[in-house]
């Protein structure tokens, strides 16, 4: 019999949350590939580990056993992941960021030049990431700090004991188009509009969908990427609206070449968080997050 480590975690979350929707959320599929492998962990033990006849989220007895053992297992994985950040960090003096695409460029750049290195041999890795990857990396000790849109709230559910923050910054999340664009288009949110997107797994494009939705807004998708700089430069363009951080285009509403549609009425605000996790006793590590913290004092 080989149980997978993924079948653990399935079954953490689903005590955590005692629903299989929002377990399936948290653990980043569809509800139904969440029945799936529920379903095949329970052909491959040979017993039924939750009980469909009662409305709520139970485990059956046998089902207690199971989950008793996963609970083990993360915490075996989880001093063994304590080991591996000793080891890499006495020896390894990098840094490594993953930040939400549209804050790499312009907001991170400025933090990014506020620590205090001085003359430290450090190196800094910076990728760009979407929020559920980032997270998932940095669970895995892959990263050492995740910058993100996220409420805390919503970054934190169920991980409070794994991950530290700290709010680094607000912006709103607005739709603009260029008034003055070559194609000299003028775009009306009551009238139907071309929308430049984010990609499906990108925060920000629930995050618009949610407006869009709630207010009965008529449009078409024209033009979807993770990339906000490339959403930009197209609404530079006049090609369309989207819905941009008010934080990386600060120069083009000042001058002008881009205007917020609807005096605010469609923005939504959101902060900015720095997560790091806790197993990660790096003094560097610490250090840098220290310095995050004081900034917000």
């Amino acid at each position: 019999m080989n149980l997978e480590i993924r079948w653990a975690l399935d079954l953490i979350t689903l005590d955590q949350e005692r629903s299989i929707s929002k377990a399936a959320q948290k653990r980043y599929i569809s509800q139904s590939a969440f029945s799936r492998r529920l379903q095949h962990l329970e052909e491959t033990v040979g017993f039924s580990i939750i009980d469909r006849n009662n409305k709520e989220v139970n485990f059956t007895e046998l089902g207690q056993v199971l989950l008793s053992t996963a609970n083990t297992l993360q915490a075996q994985l989880n001093e063994s992941m304590q080991l591996i950040y000793e080891i890499k960090n006495t020896k390894d003096n990098t840094l490594r960021f993953a930040v939400v695409h549209s804050l790499v460029n312009s907001f991170f750049a400025d933090y990014l030049g506020s620590i205090p290195v001085d003359n430290q041999a450090i190196k800094f890795e910076i990728m760009a990431i979407n929020t559920g990857e980032g997270l998932k990396l940095l669970k895995e000790g892959k990263i050492d700090f995740l910058v993100s849109y996220a409420s805390k709230h919503e970054m934190n559910q169920g991980k409070a004991d794994s991950l530290s923050s700290v709010r680094i910054g607000e912006t709103a999340i607005i739709p603009v188009y260029a008034k003055n664009a070559i194609k000299n288009k003028r775009y009306d949110l009551n009238q139907h509009f071309p929308l430049l997107t984010y990609s499906k797994n990108a925060y920000l494009r629930n995050l618009v969908d949610q407006v869009i939705q709630a207010n009965n807004l008529d449009c078409h998708i024209l033009y979807e990427t993770d990339n906000a700089e490339n959403l930009k430069q197209l609404v530079l363009q006049g090609v369309g609206v989207a819905w941009l951080p008010s934080i990386t285009i600060m120069d083009e509403l000042t001058q002008n070449k881009l205007t917020e549609l609807s005096a605010s009425k469609y923005a939504v605000n959101q902060s900015i968080f720095i997560y790091k996790s806790k197993l990660n006793n790096n003094p560097l590590t610490q250090f840098v997050f220290e310095h995050f913290k004081r900034l917000k004092k």
